[in-house]
C-alpha cells in the first residue's frame, strides 16, 4: 500500500514542491533497498553521503548506536544481519539521508518489541512530514502522530460493489 501511495505521491506532487528540492525518504518493509553484500558501515555511509550530512565515522557510529547497530555489527554483511537488525539499518539510514518527507510501510514489522521505543523516538524527533502504514495502534499512538486515517473505518459500510473488504489488497 506505501509502495503505491509512494509512486503516486512522486509522480503527482506539484510541481513547485518538487522544485524546492523535497527529497522522500521510504522505509521498506522488505529491505530490497539494500546491497546484501554490503557491510552495515557501507550502508551508513552511503546514506551519509546521500543526505549530505556529517561523513565522520564517529558521528555515523553514534547514529547507528541510537538503533542498536554497535560494536562488530557495523562491520557485518547486510546478509548476515537479522530482519529486525536490517529494519533498524534501514532507519538509522533514513535518519542519515535527511529526507523531508518520510514514508514509512510497517516500521514496526520485523523490530524486536524493546527496540520499538527507540524507533518512535527517531520518528517523532524527525524534522519533517511522515507519512505512516500502521497496524500497530501503540506505535502510532507513540509517535504522537496528529492525524490518523483508519481503514477499516473509512471501509466500514462500503458494498463490495463499491469497493469493500473483499476487493482492498
Amino acid at each position: 500500500m506505501a509502495r503505491s501511495f509512494r509512486s503516486s505521491f512522486i509522480k503527482n506532487a506539484p510541481r513547485f514542491f518538487r522544485r524546492r528540492g523535497c527529497k522522500i525518504g521510504y522505509y521498506r518493509q522488505d529491505f530490497h533497498n539494500f546491497d546484501f553484500e554490503s557491510t552495515v558501515i557501507e550502508c551508513l555511509n552511503e546514506a551519509a553521503e546521500t543526505g549530505g550530512g556529517n561523513k565522520d565515522e564517529q558521528a555515523i557510529r553514534k547514529c547507528a548506536a541510537k538503533f542498536m547497530l554497535k560494536n562488530k555489527v557495523v562491520y557485518q554483511k547486510v546478509v548476515t544481519l537479522s530482519e529486525g537488525q536490517k529494519a533498524l539499518l534501514s532507519l538509522a539510514c533514513l535518519v542519515l539521508e535527511q529526507p523531508s518527507v518520510l514514508v514509512m510501510d510497517e516500521p514496526t514489522n520485523h523490530v524486536n518489541f524493546r527496540h520499538l521505543p527507540a524507533v518512535a523516538k527517531a520518528v517523532r524527533d524527525f524534522d519533517g512530514a511522515v507519512i505512516i502504514v500502521s497496524h500497530d495502534k501503540h506505535f502510532v499512538k507513540d509517535v504522537g502522530t496528529e492525524r490518523v486515517i483508519d481503514m477499516n473505518s473509512e471501509l466500514e459500510g462500503m458494498g463490495e460493489e463499491e469497493g469493500g473488504e473483499d476487493e482492498v489488497a
